[in-house]
Parts: C-alpha cells; sequence; structure tokens
C-alpha cells in the first residue's frame, strides 16, 4: 500500500517537472487556426500547469475536459476528468469532443497517436528543468488560444516578484536546506538538475542536494550534512502533522537535528503562474524565523 503510495506521487510529481520530448518542436508556433476557420476552440488538458495556466490567462472557456490531476482553480473539478496522466481513457476524451488536446510529459504516446488519428490537434509542451523553462510554457500555452499579451504581462508579473525576492534574501545569511519530497524506502528530493532545487537556491538557501541529480539522494549523504532545515511534502492522503510524526520517529531520519518545516508541493512543483508567487511563499518558509 505505501509503495503503490510512493509511486502514484513520483509519476504524478514527474508529469509535470521531467524533460519532455515536443511533438511541435518543428513547427513555427503552436497556434491552433481553429477561430480562422470558425471552428470553436475546445481543448482538453492533460495537465494540471496547462490547466492552471489557461485559467491565469483568460482561457479557462475553452476547456472542456481535463485530468485527475487538475484541482486549480478549484471551478475546473466541474469539468469531466479523462483519468489520470499516464492513463487517460480515450473513450472519454473523444467523447468530450475537443478539437485541441494539450499535454507535457507521462502521457503514452501511442495515446496521443490515437488522438491524433481522431483528427484532434496535439500539443506536447517541451518544458525546462529551470525557472526560466516557466515562462516558456507559459507563452507556448499562450499561442494556442492567442493570449500572447497576456502571457508577457503575466510574465513580467512573476519576473519582478521573483527579482523582489532574490533581492531581499541577497544578504542574508543561507540556511542549508533539504527538500523532503519523500523518505523511507526510496529518498526523493529536489535535486540539482530540477526545477525545485532551482527554487531554493533563488529562495537565498543552500540546497544540501544540490550535486546530487534525478531526484534521488542517498540516506548517508543526507546524514552527513544535516541540514538547518527539512522543507517535508505531506505524502499523499496525509496530513503534514501525521508525516511530520512518521519522519520523526524513523530512522535515521530521527537523528537529525535540522527544523521541520511542511511546505505546499503542490503550487510549488507546478511550473506555471503560480510559480513566482510559491517562491515567494517558500522563501518566507525558510527566513521565517529571522523575520
Amino acid at each position: 500500500m505505501h509503495n503503490r503510495t510512493v509511486k502514484q506521487y513520483l509519476l504524478f510529481l514527474a508529469s509535470f517537472l521531467l524533460l519532455t520530448f515536443s511533438r511541435v518542436g518543428a513547427q513555427p508556433t503552436l497556434e491552433i487556426d481553429n477561430h480562422d476557420n470558425g471552428q470553436e476552440l475546445r481543448i482538453v488538458s492533460l495537465s494540471p500547469n496547462v490547466t492552471e495556466t489557461l485559467y491565469a490567462l483568460g482561457a479557462g472557456e475553452t476547456l472542456v475536459g481535463r485530468s485527475d490531476y487538475c484541482n486549480y482553480p478549484e471551478q475546473v473539478t466541474a469539468l469531466p476528468s479523462v483519468g489520470t496522466l499516464y492513463n487517460p481513457s480515450l473513450e472519454t476524451l473523444l467523447s468530450l469532443e475537443p478539437t485541441v488536446a494539450i499535454s507535457s510529459a507521462f502521457v503514452p504516446e501511442d495515446f496521443l497517436s490515437s488522438v491524433e488519428r481522431a483528427g484532434i490537434e496535439v500539443v506536447q509542451l517541451d518544458t525546462q528543468q529551470t525557472f526560466q523553462g516557466t515562462y516558456g510554457l507559459i507563452r507556448k500555452i499562450a499561442e494556442v488560444v492567442g493570449k500572447q499579451s497576456e502571457a508577457e504581462l503575466m510574465i513580467l508579473s512573476m519576473q519582478n516578484t521573483v527579482r523582489e525576492v532574490v533581492s531581499s534574501y541577497k544578504n542574508e545569511t543561507k540556511p542549508s536546506v533539504y527538500m523532503v519530497i519523500d523518505f523511507g524506502g526510496f529518498d526523493a528530493t529536489a535535486t540539482g538538475d530540477t526545477f525545485l532545487g532551482e527554487m531554493i537556491e533563488l529562495a537565498g538557501a543552500t540546497n544540501v542536494a544540490k550535486d546530487a541529480r534525478n531526484w534521488t539522494y542517498s540516506k548517508e549523504l543526507l546524514m552527513e550534512a544535516d541540514p538547518e532545515i527539512l522543507l517535508l511534502n505531506p505524502r499523499w492522503g496525509e496530513s503534514g502533522e501525521a508525516t511530520i510524526q512518521e519522519f520523526r520517529t524513523t530512522k535515521p531520519y530521527s537523528d537529525l537535528s535540522g527544523e521541520i518545516i511542511v511546505f505546499d508541493a503542490d503550487s510549488t512543483s507546478r511550473q506555471g503562474p503560480r510559480s513566482a508567487d510559491a517562491l515567494k511563499a517558500l522563501a518566507a518558509l525558510i527566513h521565517q524565523g529571522k523575520q
């Protein structure tokens, strides 16, 4: 049961954080010409950050379907779901009669090929594991719905927020931080090649796992580093308090001396319009004792 929970969480996280290959990379633009030919733009979003971005751009009305994980903003949950990111239902998607399906990582290639054969445009985004990659993702989604001007204003606001965060903590002592995405049989963290790892550094801290790769870190290195702050992500379906209690009573983590702080993985881990505010909140958590 527990291993299944870990697998589900990692698949969920990886679905919008891992590098993906673009199915539209050879095209000069992602814009769909449905408006020009009089066809209504009907979108099924297969990724949570795509869904959030469409609403933030003022294009939420174009959505006719979503994935199980698309839960923000709250009104999107009223839309029918086509299932999980890694096992969506083709029958359900086709029943929604979309003109476009937008996806990022982990949606099976054979599924997307079937969607295309049904005459539906497929846009699979090529995202990057950097904060700058967030802006590129927003721009590409904006091209699909003709909201480029709105995207640039959004990105400008986000860039200003990021600059404010970096400036606020640049002269502060940088605490050592370890982000506990999961623990136990498998230790998952924000390694140096990840978007979340960069966020820790932008927030004015030192990521103890910055030299590690592919979301994994050894218990031995963690114990040796003994970071000052442990950012703990609540386990899937558990409260923060329950996860803290489990972490504190499990060896070898119980021997760590750092402060344990629960963070909102839902907003922090999704590259999209909330990323700058998530960085600001993360920095405030890390430096809360100094305010």
